[in-house]
């Protein structure tokens, strides 16, 4: 997982993104200095954005940064998903797209601490609504005392140039509002193919997961935000794609894999007008 602080305090402007999948798109390696220059991203002697907009990509579930071939050199490789966004959503507009990105970065694998904590864990504490207070005490009691805890975690969300469109979180006098994640049939394909990658994550060897367990484990739900009607209309259009079966006959239900992520990523966006 990222660490509470690896933003370096910058946001994630989506149009930086789209030139470092540019950058792995080519298959081009080098060192953070090199890779700077290649693409535009602001890299100072010190810091700069370079470093963070890759963390933030990894933790998007965009792209995976192996060894490169020779020192220090970095290696960013596209993601299924990231393959998928590149070719069809390379800035990041699309609603779908910044939701997506959003939930993989509440993932507790390869996303952020403090995201986590706040959208996937922090439902059962500080619910749907909290204060900008609430929220940086939170963080504190987590992280220990530090210099704003919350950092740009909410400014992402309101600004245009990051994932302000999907109004994932909305904040007004202080106070956070969070939304459900839409329940769409055009969206379903793409629930399916997060699912099954949560499924292969983190249950690995295993065909048929109970809901709870699923639920317990990855805290996808939390970070959608739904309740238990929700759950039932998303799943029934989930189900509808045939790539996720649900058995119902049984308390807790029971999800049942169909396919491998690897092939329902490139549909995604088929359904989106």
């Amino acid at each position: 997982m990222l660490p509470i602080n690896f933003h370096k305090t910058f946001i994630p402007e989506r149009w930086l993104i789209a030139a470092l999948l540019e950058y792995a798109a080519l298959g081009k390696e080098g060192t953070l200095q090199n890779m700077s220059e290649d693409t535009g991203i602001p890299m100072g002697k010190s810091s700069g954005k370079m470093p963070a907009i890759l963390d933030y990509c990894r933790g998007m579930g965009l792209i995976v940064v192996k060894p490169g071939s020779q020192k220090q050199y970095k290696k960013p490789i596209l993601t299924p998903l990231g393959e998928v966004v590149y070719l069809n959503d390379k800035f990041l507009g699309e609603t779908l797209t910044q939701w997506l990105v959003h939930m993989n970065l509440c993932r507790s694998d390869i996303g952020a601490k403090a995201w986590h904590e706040v959208f996937a864990k922090g439902r059962d504490v500080l619910g749907a609504s909290f204060s900008t207070e609430q929220l940086e005490n939170y963080l504190v009691s987590y992280f220990g005392n530090g210099k704003n805890r919350t950092g740009p975690l909410l400014n992402v969300y309101s600004d245009d140039a990051a994932l302000g469109r999907a109004k994932i979180l909305t904040v007004e006098e202080e106070v956070v509002t969070r939304n459900k994640a839409p329940i769409l049939s055009s969206w379903a394909v793409a629930y399916s193919a997060i699912i099954l990658e949560l499924l292969e994550a983190f249950f690995p060897d295993q065909t048929q997961v109970t809901l709870s367990d699923f639920a317990q484990k990855t805290h996808w739900l939390d970070v959608c935000l739904w309740q238990d009607t929700d759950i039932e209309t998303a799943f029934s259009l989930i189900e509808m794609k045939g790539f996720v079966a649900l058995d119902r006959q049984i308390r807790p239900w029971i999800i049942e894999k169909k396919a491998r992520p690897q092939k329902i990523w490139p549909q995604i966006f088929d359904d989106i007008a």
